[in-house]
């Protein structure tokens, strides 16, 4: 079932363009390559990252994998890319859209703003409306929810971005994937362990401050599981098949009631932070963990297409 779009961030946005990363010291091609399972399939995230660019945009540009681990891991910035095309004048004048600045049909995320509520709305209304009996701009309406839709799942498929944004308020997001993870783990462990001392009698109570932690990141986490559209975590026994794959936001979630918090979970954490505060050495470390991880546990890596 298609997911209606979550809540937007109504910020400026700016003719950004296209991040290249040529020069970013980013190990995008390892990364690239790493396995994921899309819509039930195993790809790998430079094949999801052309995909979802060329249903956007219209095309793959340059290094669709750095535009994607912007999506997942700095939402701030992405929202700012003229990704999404639009042809119809008509449809601008619907939305209220002036035309881009730089002479392109291309609009950011934030462009959109307030207006995805009407978006979803109309596009809803036409759903009932035979295609033959819909106008261009109609069928380009109903076209950009669903680039919409895709956009919002991608962004919230590693971390819960929009929740993250909203609770920002306008300001830069400062979560940090992987310290958050390191603490909620702790947490984890204390709660296992005073747990442990109950069974034998202990009359020993988990902190509250300990149990509201644990609490708030899984509740944190429950977007991504709702929402996301990749499934990151490889399953304990590894099959060709991407139907056994994890989403890391249900895998959290779960987490709470006494589940493992498996390998992959940490990798991405580690993988998410060190490319959001741009530190490439430590995101080129942890993909490389990762890769010897996956390798260990006979998950194929997968070839990435060649740019």
């Amino acid at each position: 079932m298609t997911k209606v779009l979550l809540p937007c961030i109504v910020v400026a946005a700016s003719a950004l363009p296209l991040p290249g990363g040529a020069h970013s010291g980013f190990d995008l091609t390892a990364f690239g390559r790493l396995p994921v399972s899309a819509n039930g399939r195993m790809e790998s995230f430079d094949s999801v990252a052309r995909t979802a660019l060329v249903k956007i945009r219209g095309e793959a540009t340059t290094d669709p994998t750095m535009w994607l681990l912007e999506v997942l891991a700095k939402p701030d910035t992405a929202d700012t890319r003229r990704v999404f095309l639009v042809k119809s004048k008509e449809l601008l004048d619907k939305l209220q859209l002036q035309a881009a600045s730089d002479g392109t049909n291309h609009y950011s995320f934030k462009d959109f703003g307030s207006k995805a509520s009407a978006i979803n709305d109309q596009a809803k209304q036409l759903a009932s409306v035979k295609a033959s009996d819909r106008a261009p701009w109609q069928e380009e309406l109903i076209a950009l929810r669903e680039k919409l839709i895709l956009y919002e799942r991608l962004k919230n498929s590693l971390l819960p971005n929009t929740r993250l944004q909203q609770d920002a308020k306008g300001k830069p997001i400062t979560f940090d994937f992987a310290a958050e993870l390191a603490r909620y783990r702790t947490d984890l462990d204390e709660a296992l362990r005073v747990d442990a001392g109950r069974r034998r009698g202990s009359p020993e109570r988990l902190a509250v401050p300990v149990e509201m932690r644990i609490r708030t990141f899984a509740r944190l986490f429950q977007v991504v599981s709702s929402t996301g559209m990749l499934a990151v975590v490889p399953p304990p026994r590894p099959t060709r098949s991407g139907t056994d794959w994890k989403n890391l936001g249900t895998i959290i979630v779960n987490s709470a009631r006494g589940q493992k918090v498996p390998a992959p979970v940490t990798f991405y954490a580690g993988m998410a932070s060190a490319f959001a505060q741009d530190k490439p050495e430590a995101f080129n470390a942890q993909v490389a963990q990762y890769r010897e991880w996956l390798a260990a546990n006979d998950v194929e890596v997968r070839k990435a297409r060649l740019k």
